[in-house]
């Protein structure tokens, strides 16, 4: 998996959980609860999405490493690429 294509499924997940958000304008590195203005739920929400969509839970001490879609791409493929299967 790609991170584009990567970035395109978190940006997929994002507008179900915000869907007032315009998810085009929002920049790859943009932090999603400081500039894009998640709060804790939809934040909370994203990161369930996240994990139903692609299949990497992000515990909840991790949540640091993923403010923003590219990040959170980072964070995804690292534990897809270690994963033994």
């Amino acid at each position: 998996m790609t991170e584009p294509s990567l970035v395109d499924r978190l940006r997929a997940v994002l507008e179900t959980v915000a869907p007032d958000l315009d998810v085009s304008t929002i920049g790859d590195d943009q932090d999603l609860r400081n500039d894009v203005g998640l709060d804790s739920m939809d934040f909370l929400n994203f990161m369930i999405g996240v994990s139903k969509q692609v299949g990497v839970a992000v515990p909840e001490a991790d949540y640091g490493k993923v403010t923003t879609l590219a990040k959170c791409a980072r964070y995804v493929e690292a534990r897809t690429m270690s994963s033994p299967y």
